[in-house]
C-alpha cells in the first residue's frame, strides 16, 4: 500500500456500497486496523469485516453483490482481494462469528478528509488474534501491549464474554502484568 493511496478513497466506496444496500455495517479489521491505534505494521491488504443487511437467507454465503458492484466499477480481482482505488481489499462476512459481530457493533469511528470509517476495537482485535494464535497474530497483540492500546478491563470482558480467557492464557507470557488473566 503506497503512500499516495488514501484510505478516504476506499471509505467513499464502502459508503457507496452501504448506501446502495450491497453491504450493511462494516469496519476495518485485521492487521490494517493497527494503524488506526498505533504505529502501523506491514500488511498486504485492507481487511473489511461486514454484515449483509438484510442477512442472506441461503445456507451458502454469496459475495456476488460485492463482486457485481466491483465489476460495475471496473475494479480488478486478485484471488480473494479486490483492488479498490489502489488498495487490495478483502471482505470478511462476519454474521456467523459472534466475536466478529460484537466487534462490528462496538466499532470505533475515525474521521479524516471529511469522511469517517469504522475500525474494530483493539480489545476485539486482540481476542481475534489470540483465538487464531499464529505467530504474527501474537506479535500484533504484543505490539498493542507495548503501545498501551489495550484497556485491560475491556479486554477481560471481551475474553470472558466469548469464552477465550483460557486461549488468552496460553499466549500471555510475553504480555505486561495488567494483560495477564
Amino acid at each position: 500500500m503506497g503512500d499516495n493511496l488514501k484510505i478516504a478513497d476506499v471509505a467513499s466506496v464502502l459508503f457507496d456500497m452501504k448506501s446502495r444496500g450491497i453491504i450493511g455495517r462494516y469496519a476495518v479489521g485485521g492487521a490494517s486496523a493497527v494503524a488506526f491505534y498505533t504505529e502501523p505494521i506491514a500488511t498486504k491488504d485492507l481487511g473489511i469485516f461486514f454484515l449483509f443487511e438484510p442477512p442472506q437467507s441461503s445456507l451458502i454465503l454469496s459475495l456476488d453483490p460485492i463482486y457485481n458492484y466491483c465489476r460495475e466499477k471496473s475494479y480488478i480481482f486478485d484471488h480473494e482481494f479486490i483492488m479498490i482505488e489502489g488498495w487490495p481489499v478483502q471482505f470478511v462476512e462476519s454474521s456467523n462469528e459472534p466475536l466478529w459481530n460484537d466487534a462490528l457493533a462496538n466499532a470505533v469511528s475515525f474521521s479524516f478528509d471529511g469522511l469517517s470509517i469504522d475500525v474494530l476495537p483493539p480489545e476485539h482485535l486482540a481476542a481475534m488474534w489470540a483465538s487464531v494464535a499464529r505467530p504474527k497474530d501474537i506479535l500484533k497483540i504484543q505490539h498493542f501491549a507495548e503501545s498501551e492500546v489495550l484497556d485491560p478491563v475491556k479486554l477481560r470482558h471481551v475474553l470472558t464474554q466469548f469464552d477465550l480467557v483460557n486461549v488468552w492464557r496460553k499466549h500471555q507470557g510475553g504480555f505486561p502484568n495488567e494483560l495477564q488473566f
